[in-house]
């Protein structure tokens, strides 16, 4: 026994961890049977790549259509509204009552803002309108009114191209007419009075040309006059019986009025609204 004690201590490290390894791989021989590996029986587990389409959100770019001509009666006036679209902006006319007004506006989220402005005074105003199918909803606000807000509803019309050459013109209205309107208010040292004129010109050949002359007034010894005649409106007339048509030559649109004529007088008459013209030549 101690032989073989102090024959183990003489062993290399190696020569043990040998033993150890060959004892082991003994007890496994002789208590279990190691698994054959063969090619057959291994199984190799591919790994599935699953492509991920992903989808891609399409936005629909929303639309607009202000492009038209559009029509309503406020307070028996007669108002067309023409705009043309161009990507985001729309341009376009507003006339009421044979006054001009030029629209500017863009359109965000269906709805297009901007401005009103007029020929003859330069007056702006702001707008917003919508299309609701046929119908634009068209509102506007009048500063000189604490920002009153006014809404129309118009109704989208046809064009009618109206040959304004092939019709009748009463030779009656041919030459140029003015309107004097008179604005009076309070009495005594507080006497205050305006006078403006209007000018309608029909010419033979169909063309009419209406615009507003100088404005003078005052009180109390202080006189005010404006500064210049407002813009030239360029519009096309015919006749039909005792009714005078003035068509917008860019829309078509035609806005009747009767009219009774004498010599050197006219009178236009448009729902309650009544005017004298007196002959200029």
């Amino acid at each position: 026994m101690l032989i073989i004690q102090k024959t183990l201590s003489s062993f290399p490290l190696y020569l043990m961890l040998l033993c150890i390894v060959t004892c082991t791989e003994t007890h496994i021989a002789q208590g279990q049977v190691k698994p054959k590996v063969t090619t057959k029986n291994v199984v190799i587990l591919k790994s599935k790549v699953t492509q991920v389409k992903k989808n891609t959100a399409i936005v629909k770019k929303q639309t607009h259509n202000f492009a038209g001509s559009y029509a309503v009666t406020y307070q028996e006036k007669e108002i067309f509204i023409t705009l043309s679209a161009n990507a985001d902006v729309v341009t376009g006319t507003f006339l009421m009552n044979g006054e001009q007004a030029k629209i500017n506006g863009s359109v965000r989220n269906l709805i297009c803002t901007g401005k009103i402005v007029e020929d003859q005074t330069g007056k702006a105003y702001n707008f917003k309108a919508e299309r609701r199918g046929e119908l634009l909803d068209f509102s506007f606000t009048v500063p000189e009114q604490n920002n009153q807000l006014v809404n129309l509803i118009l109704n989208k019309v046809t064009t009618t191209i109206t040959n304004t050459a092939n019709t009748n013109k009463n030779p009656m209205l041919i030459g140029t007419w003015r309107n004097t309107e008179v604005l009076s208010s309070g009495s005594g040292e507080f006497y205050t009075s305006f006078a403006t004129d209007y000018f309608v010109k029909l010419d033979a050949n169909g063309v009419a040309a209406i615009w507003t002359g100088k404005s003078a007034g005052g009180s109390n010894g202080i006189t005010i006059e404006s500064a210049k005649p407002g813009s030239v409106q360029k519009m096309e007339w015919y006749t039909v019986g005792k009714i005078l048509y003035l068509v917008n030559p860019i829309t078509k649109q035609k806005a009747p009025v009767n009219f009774y004529a004498e010599a050197n007088r006219m009178m236009l008459t448009s729902g309650s609204t009544k005017k004298v013209y007196h002959r200029v030549k």
